[in-house]
C-alpha cells in the first residue's frame, strides 16, 4: 500500500521537518508492504510523525478490519482480546469522566470520534445527548449494545453538527489520523463557547522510556502516525482558543501499570543503560502517553469547510 509523503508537520501545519530515526516494529504490519519506517520531528512545535505516513485507505482498511476487535497484537507481539482490553482500561477513563462532568452543561451534545466500544461514553450521565462515531462494525456493535448513539464514519468525513457541542471526545484516536492538524482546526469550530476537548492517550516521543529505547520504544507504530510532545500541544491548542484545564500520565490506572510493573521497568531500563540489547522492547512506564482536557475560551467566526456529505451529526 501506497505511504505518502510531507514537508511540513501534521501536527502544527508549519515546520520544517527533520529526520530523527527509523524504527521497524515487532511483527508485519498490516496492509503496509515495508518494514522499515521512519520519524521526524518538527522544527517549529516539536512534535513527532511518521513521515511518509501510511494513506488513508491503508489506515482505513487497517480500523476497519474484524480482526482488529477480534484478535489483536499488543507492543509486545501477543495476542489479546481488544474488547476485554477496553474493559480493562475503565479506571482510566472514569478519571477523564469525573473532570469532565462538572463543566458540562446540563443537556450538552457529546461526540466521541473513534469511540471503540463505547466505555467513555457510557460512564457520563444519560441525560447528555452521547453520540460515538466509531467505523469497525464490531465496535460499534458493542457501543450500541452500551446505550449510546453509534455513527459509523471515520473523522475525516464526518459532517459538522447541527448544534454546537459540549464536548468532544478523542481517546487514542487523534494520533491515528493522517491530519490531525486539519481535524483540530475543524473540530474547534463545532464546539459551543466552553466546549470541552479530550485528548486521550497522546504518545509522548520524549519520555524517558523513548529517549532511552529510542527506536525499540514500545509504542512507535506506523498507524500511531502523530507524536505531539507537551510542549507542541499547549503551542498549538492556545491560538485554536483553548485553554488546557487538566492533564494526565495515566499508567497506574492502566492495565499496563502496578507497583510491581513499576519496579520491574525501572530495573529493566537500569540494565538497558548499563548493556544495551538490540531489540529490546521499552516497558510500560509513566509518562509514555500524556491525556489533556481543554475548554474552548473564545468565540471563532465559523468557517464553511467542504464537506463529504451534505446531512449532519444528530446531535
Amino acid at each position: 500500500m501506497v505511504m505518502e509523503l510531507t514537508a511540513t508537520c501534521r501536527w502544527c501545519g508549519r515546520g520544517p521537518i527533520k529526520a530523527e530515526f527509523s524504527f521497524a516494529p515487532p511483527a508485519p504490519v498490516p496492509y503496509l508492504e515495508q518494514d522499515l519506517f521512519h520519524l521526524n520531528s518538527c522544527e517549529n512545535c516539536g512534535a513527532w510523525q511518521v513521515n511518509p505516513y501510511p494513506s488513508p485507505k491503508a489506515a482505513k482498511r487497517f480500523f476497519e478490519s474484524a480482526e482488529r476487535w477480534l484478535l489483536a497484537r499488543d507492543p509486545d507481539n501477543r495476542h489479546v482480546n481488544p474488547i476485554m482490553r477496553s474493559e480493562s482500561r475503565r479506571a482510566e477513563y472514569l478519571q477523564y469522566a469525573y473532570a469532565i462532568k462538572p463543566l458540562l452543561p446540563e443537556n450538552g451534545a457529546i461526540l466521541d470520534v473513534g469511540a471503540g466500544t463505547g466505555l467513555m461514553l457510557s460512564l457520563i450521565d444519560t441525560h447528555h445527548r452521547r453520540i460515538a462515531v466509531e467505523p469497525n462494525k464490531i465496535a460499534a456493535q458493542a457501543a450500541t449494545d452500551r446505550g449510546v448513539t453509534v455513527i459509523r464514519e471515520w473523522a475525516e468525513d464526518l459532517p459538522p453538527p447541527k448544534v454546537p457541542l459540549a464536548a468532544m471526545i478523542l481517546n487514542q484516536a487523534l494520533d491515528h489520523l493522517p491530519r490531525p492538524d486539519l481535524f483540530l482546526f475543524r473540530a474547534q469550530t463545532w464546539l459551543a463557547p466552553g466546549g470541552l476537548l479530550l485528548l486521550g492517550g497522546l504518545i509522548n516521543p520524549r519520555c524517558l522510556g523513548a529517549r532511552i529505547y529510542g527506536p525499540a520504544f514500545r509504542l512507535f507504530h506506523p498507524y500511531h502516525q502523530v507524536y505531539p510532545t507537551p510542549a507542541s500541544v499547549e503551542r498549538v491548542l492556545k491560538p485554536m482558543g483553548f485553554e488546557l484545564v487538566a492533564s494526565w500520565r495515566p499508567y497506574f490506572q492502566t492495565p499496563y501499570g502496578s507497583v510491581f510493573k513499576f519496579c520491574s521497568a525501572i530495573g529493566s531500563m537500569g540494565k538497558t543503560l548499563i548493556k544495551p540489547s538490540p531489540g529490546r522492547l521499552s516497558p510500560p512506564f509513566p509518562g509514555n502517553t500524556v491525556s489533556y482536557l481543554a475548554r474552548k475560551t473564545v468565540l471563532y467566526k465559523t468557517i464553511k469547510v467542504p464537506e463529504a456529505s451534505p446531512s449532519s451529526i444528530p446531535c
